[in-house]
């Protein structure tokens, strides 16, 4: 399917956000697929590969600083050839990234540019609301609309108790119980997919999310995979991120499963994903309550009344604690990151003040000696 540039999401800002940039002779196009270093881009006339000069390659600290699937980016040519040299990536509207696996500083940017994030969960055996808590308290930080999808919704006889025991930790993100193998269930999503609207999917291996993409594009383009007997639990099938257009209008991108994802430190998810919690904190007697036996302590009440379960505020002490740790870390990282910077401008400074009183003495000793000459 040849897709426009209207089709995959281009809009007046993305235009004068490339105009900003282009002198004439850059490219506007969006990463479709992220290769090893390399990305699949699309112009709306056709597909190429784009490459980063191999200079941008080297000191970056974070994968935000590289383009990923989503982004939009002005393009060079490259001379004799049909790929392209990124030149720069526009502003982005949106972003979900996490923190490196095995590493405690580095942050990964998974995708940009999406209009609504659905949060996957399948009601098989694995469901348990506490990793949808995880997935929304990092997931606010995007700065789009959420919304949970509670795949897989045939093989449960409680439906209707799940989706209040989901609600409940939800707050005002909506909840839609649906199946990927029955379309009409499906209705209560087509609401945020259309022309021009790039639509994510996240979620653990198995919920179904490919299952899904393959019922929104009605053939089954992406490989599914049976879950476990065992646990339930599914297998890697999305190895990669990529767009993939819908015969409707807009565009779905299926992100890789992602057994465990941990905060990165930034923004005020938990806050947001807890505001029960912390309104409750607000109310206790004492500022400094420790919600340990203190009288007048709001959060002991509400639990003793039924009101707030021992569950949800143990996840939040977890997830706070989380949050606290890994943005000591981003702090500490950044501040490494700017006194190196200080040492190179300063050894940069330096350098240039030597070589600026080199080329005085040189032009002093030139100017004596053609003194002399005369």
């Amino acid at each position: 399917m040849t897709l426009s540039l209207v089709d995959l999401g281009w809009n007046d800002k993305i235009q004068q956000d490339f105009e900003a940039v282009d002198d004439g002779t850059l490219t506007l196009a969006r990463v479709v697929r992220e290769n090893r270093g390399e990305y699949v881009v699309s112009t709306g006339e056709s597909s190429s590969i784009a490459r980063l000069p191999g200079i941008e390659r080297l000191g970056k600290m974070d994968s935000a600083a590289y383009p990923t699937v989503g982004d939009w980016l002005a393009l060079e040519k490259v001379e004799n050839s049909e790929d392209f040299l990124v030149r720069n990536f526009l502003p982005r509207f949106s972003l979900f990234e996490r923190k490196a696996v095995g590493d405690g500083t580095r942050h990964q940017s998974i995708v940009a540019n999406f209009d609504s994030l659905f949060l996957v969960t399948g009601l098989d055996l694995d469901f348990n609301t506490a990793r949808i808590q995880r997935y929304l308290s990092l997931a606010w930080n995007s700065r789009r609309e959420l919304v949970i999808v509670l795949n897989k919704a045939d093989l449960r006889d409680d439906l209707e108790e799940i989706l209040i025991e989901v609600r409940a930790v939800a707050g005002e993100v909506p909840v839609h119980a649906v199946s990927a193998h029955d379309r009409s269930t499906l209705d209560c999503l087509f609401e945020y997919i259309g022309k021009g609207k790039t639509v994510a999917l996240l979620g653990s291996s198995g919920v179904g999310k490919s299952s899904l993409v393959n019922a929104f594009l009605g053939e089954e383009r992406l490989l599914t995979q049976q879950n476990r007997a065992a646990d339930g639990r599914g297998r890697h099938t999305t190895t990669w991120r990529e767009l993939q257009p819908i015969p409707s209008g807009g565009v779905l991108i299926d992100l890789p499963g992602m057994r465990e994802l941990q905060l990165t430190g930034e923004g005020d998810g938990v806050d947001k994903t807890f505001e029960d919690v912390e309104a409750l904190m607000s109310q206790c007697k004492f500022r400094n309550c420790r919600h340990q036996g203190e009288p007048g302590c709001a959060i002991e009440a509400a639990i003793k009344e039924g009101t707030l379960a021992v569950s949800r505020y143990e996840q939040f002490l977890k997830l706070s604690q989380e949050h606290m740790v890994a943005k000591a870390r981003r702090e500490a990282r950044d501040k490494a990151i700017a006194a190196r910077r200080r040492q190179v401008n300063v050894k940069e400074g330096v350098a240039k003040k030597g070589k600026t009183r080199r080329q005085k003495n040189a032009n002093r000793s030139r100017d004596l000696l053609d003194g002399a000459s005369e």
